[in-house]
């Protein structure tokens, strides 16, 4: 089967490769401190509680630095008091799941102004720096690892490449790459003959601006064009073609009948400093597909707040989509009949089921994150919300110390009271509002009975399977 592979080749052969001098995807970021902060009780500048965590790879002498400022870097993963990650493969034989974390080069976002006021000489020369872009995602792959190690790899690149061409200045050439991508997809056939994705944020009212929004949807809906098709994404160089692209000829399908979910977030501050400083105002974004889950945990109250929905054919939303641009080629019984044995609705690859509506036209949504206002950030494979709700997450992460102590339990948890043996990952971000993530509502105590009833319906379980 073939969806016109020689005229996607020449259509994305017109996107230019974008400037690689440019600062692009890094697990680490730069910071300016005083130079008193490399010594053991040293604290971060404006924050007297705050103390830091980190090693430091200094670009100053220790001499030069005893007074002065001096610039460190600072490893994300390897931070465990501000970051964690945890995949386990369950009981399956090997596991699916993937994740990424890192700086992002991509224009920063944030709509609102910082709260902090300092004249200091440091402070003055942080606000005149450009704010990092932080990326946190989760890959829940199926039939394979294929797709999951795709996004992993590579994800993060399309998206920094386009945001590099729309960068421009040229809107006219930015409206037709998207026209040509939506042509590719038509290509296609079924649900995408009719497709119009919306190149701007839910209920944003901006389509296709060439801003974040615009910059997430293409670089989604390009990845996944690219991965079906085996062709080579445009800002690589011929040796670099991905090893998930040469299962099958270029242009024509992929034969890895498989895919993967993704949530994505993207955490744009108001100023150089990180967004996990106490005073520090953020904008975030998240981008998803399919039934990986991202929430936020709320300091005032405790509350989990979802920042996605999950994209099953039962959902109302994916049912009227569906509805909507499928209703030339299915029947009545469209709903659970048609649809039922699909898991997710949108995801990347799955190309047996493309022309029926499975996409990778990504939700996106907006929230701003007020000074402290949040405590940490969580982001799951069904691996995990599937045994334990979104609460129980929160609840369990506030009794941790670091986040990569949170995310070791709550894998570890999952692994001890469900029976699915699902593979599991979990990353924890720590946010402005985590020295307070115990004072709101019923701090870990609200859902501690629940936990504590899967624990021993879990043994009770065992105990009964050891006796048949």
């Amino acid at each position: 089967m073939s969806w016109g592979g020689s005229k996607s080749a020449a259509i994305y052969g017109t996107c230019k490769q974008p400037d690689r001098q440019q600062r692009w995807f890094r697990d680490y970021f730069t910071a300016k401190l005083p130079g008193s902060s490399l010594h053991p009780d040293s604290q971060l500048p404006g924050n007297s509680g705050f103390v830091c965590p980190f090693y430091f790879e200094s670009t100053k002498s220790p001499a030069a630095s005893d007074r002065a400022a001096t610039t460190v870097r600072i490893p994300l993963r390897s931070a465990k008091h501000h970051f964690g990650a945890t995949r386990a493969r369950g009981t399956r034989p090997y596991n699916e799941d993937n994740y990424q974390a890192g700086i992002i080069s991509v224009p920063p976002f944030c709509q609102q102004p910082s709260p902090r006021v300092d004249t200091t000489e440091l402070a003055v020369r942080e606000q005149s720096e450009e704010p990092s872009v932080f990326y946190f995602a989760v890959f829940d792959g199926h039939g394979g690892d294929a797709a999951s190690v795709f996004l992993k790899d590579y994800l993060h690149q399309y998206i920094e490449a386009t945001a590099a061409l729309f960068g421009a200045e040229d809107q006219e050439r930015r409206k037709e790459l998207q026209n040509e991508l939506v042509d590719a997809w038509k290509e296609v056939g079924g649900y995408f003959r009719r497709f119009r994705p919306d190149f701007g944020l839910k209920g944003a009212g901006r389509k296709g601006d060439g801003g974040i929004a615009a910059t997430l949807s293409y670089a989604f809906l390009k990845a996944d064009i690219d991965f079906i098709k085996n062709t080579r994404p445009w800002f690589l160089k011929e040796e670099e073609m991905p090893e998930q692209l040469k299962m099958g000829d270029q242009g024509e399908i992929n034969p890895f009948s498989g895919g993967s979910t993704a949530s994505v977030v993207l955490l744009s501050s108001s100023s150089a400093e990180p967004y996990w400083h106490p005073h520090q105002t953020s904008t975030l974004i998240t981008a998803h597909l399919g039934d990986t889950r991202a929430l936020l945990c709320r300091v005032s109250d405790g509350l989990a707040v979802p920042l996605t929905t999950i994209h099953h054919p039962s959902s109302v939303s994916e049912s009227a989509r569906l509805r909507r641009y499928a209703a030339a080629f299915v029947s009545d019984a469209f709903g659970e009949e048609r649809f039922g044995i699909f898991a997710n609705t949108r995801s990347v690859g799955d190309v047996t089921q493309k022309r029926l509506g499975v996409t990778a036209e990504p939700e996106l949504t907006m929230r701003e994150l007020g000074a402290g206002e949040y405590a940490f950030l969580v982001l799951v494979s069904d691996g995990v919300s599937t045994v334990i709700g979104d609460q129980e997450i929160c609840d369990l992460v506030k009794e941790c110390k670091t986040p990569e102590e949170a995310s070791r339990e709550l894998v570890a948890f999952v692994d001890e009271v469900g029976d699915a043996g699902d593979n599991a990952t979990a990353l924890v971000v720590r946010l402005g509002g985590w020295e307070h993530r115990s004072e709101g509502g019923e701090g870990s105590l609200g859902t501690a009975g629940m936990r504590e009833w899967r624990r021993m319906d879990a043994i009770e379980r065992g105990s009964r399977s050891r006796r048949m």
